[in-house]
């Protein structure tokens, strides 16, 4: 499996809350009702962050900046790289995207899990 993990900042002039219900109830339901997107997923799961995350964060010794968490996981990498050219995602989902994340100051990552536990 490859998994994407994206680590997203809310697009500015949004609070905490606007930019969790945006994308928990606007721009997930773009993707749950997008099945050419689906049909390369394995799963997608959203992480909002909670109400004080950035002073937990802080006693870890990171900063906490980030307001939540998109992990899609695909079959392989040919599998991602088809969804993200799939003309209906490029259509519906992707227009969707600056409506709530700040996507310069979001952080993508791919990467391949290891299960440790």
């Amino acid at each position: 499996m490859t998994t994407l993990i994206v680590c997203i900042r809310r697009k500015p002039g949004l609070t905490p809350r606007e930019f969790s219900d945006y994308w928990r109830n606007s721009h997930g339901p773009l993707i749950q009702a997008c099945p050419e997107f689906k049909r390369h997923l394995v799963s997608y799961v959203q992480y909002h962050a909670v109400d004080g995350h950035s002073a937990i964060a802080q006693m870890f010794g990171v900063s906490g900046d980030y307001d939540g968490v998109a992990v899609l996981q695909f079959h392989n990498e040919q599998a991602l790289k088809e969804a993200f050219a799939e003309p209906a995602y490029l259509a519906n989902i992707r227009p969707d995207e600056p409506n709530f994340v700040d996507l310069e100051n979001s952080l993508p990552i791919i990467a391949n899990p290891v299960v440790m536990v």
